[in-house]
């Protein structure tokens, strides 16, 4: 898997807000220069973490073109165009395509609760034969916000009848062993899985997968770009182990405000914490215990 288009570490970039909910442009490039400069091989943008779902159709393409336009590569970007209706993932991946970005991310539609593998099937069949000869689609497993499970059997059929389109998965599903039946099933094709836990970044990487998207990368990118380059050895087991601790520690509360809320005490800036509605704020308690915990990890 060292030859998959996005091999590596790549970070679940977040999105900087102003004060009145608008972007900040020159927050969110400066954050991603800095992660491409501390470990990240490549970056997730406009996913979940980004709080994609928040942003117009619009804004998410006009900050995937000022992105490239600071000097990042396209080629460095694994771009969200997930949304709940085939026209929109149309137009947002051939967006994506045109800027020169190598694949997309697509989430399932979240909508609709239960949809049977048949229509699953043919959303992604929508998908594949409007822009499968323009940029790969990676699936984006992550059943709990969409309550959608991308199965083995869907995966399956849309590579046999898609063959060339349909390039990989980013499992967020938290199942190591759902990772490694991915793996199992498809890696040998050329499939990429990607994991979306940190805590058993190491034991897939032994295993087969082609590296990592994960939301906690943005404050620990060195971290896990040393996982990465020592899997094997006992040096990156004990890297896993500091990095395992640091996701117990995020886990204290909703992914997205937490890491926001230590990516803004790492640079001194209250304004990282801003979010968009609905995502809210941690509570005065909860962050300085997430504050403590994180403090007391830095000094092991």
């Amino acid at each position: 898997m060292q030859k998959a288009l996005y091999a590596g570490v790549n970070a679940a970039a977040v999105t900087s807000f102003n004060g009145d909910l608008s972007v900040n442009d020159e927050k969110t490039i400066a954050h991603c220069h800095y992660l491409l400069n501390n470990g990240c091989d490549s970056l997730a943008v406009l996913g979940t973490t980004s709080e994609t779902n928040s942003l117009s159709a619009t804004e998410r393409e006009r900050l995937l073109e000022k992105l490239i336009a600071s000097g990042i590569s396209p080629r460095k970007m694994l771009p969200g165009t997930g949304a709940c209706d085939v026209p929109t993932v149309v137009r947002l991946s051939r967006h994506a395509a045109k800027c020169g970005c190598p694949g997309v991310l697509v989430l399932p539609p979240f909508y609709y609760k239960s949809p049977s593998e048949e229509g699953l099937f043919n959303f992604y069949s929508a998908i594949a034969e409007q822009v499968g000869a323009e940029v790969k689609i990676y699936f984006y497993h992550f059943p709990q916000q969409t309550m959608i499970p991308l199965t083995i059997s869907l995966i399956d059929r849309l590579l046999k009848k898609y063959p060339g389109v349909f390039q990989g998965i980013k499992d967020s599903s938290g199942d190591i062993e759902n990772t490694l039946s991915y793996i199992n099933a498809f890696s040998a094709q050329g499939f990429e899985v990607y994991s979306g836990a940190d805590a058993t970044f190491a034991q897939v990487m032994r295993a087969g997968a082609a590296g990592c998207i994960t939301a906690t990368t943005n404050i620990a990118s060195p971290l896990t770009a040393f996982i990465y380059r020592n899997y094997v050895n006992e040096d990156g087991l004990a890297a896993q182990e500091k990095l395992s601790r640091l996701r117990k520690i995020v886990a204290i509360g909703d992914t997205i405000p937490v890491v926001k809320t230590l990516l803004a005490y790492n640079n001194d800036d209250p304004s990282w914490e801003t979010l968009r509605p609905p995502l809210c704020a941690l509570s005065s308690e909860t962050r300085q215990r997430l504050i403590e915990d994180y403090q007391a990890l830095l000094l092991q």
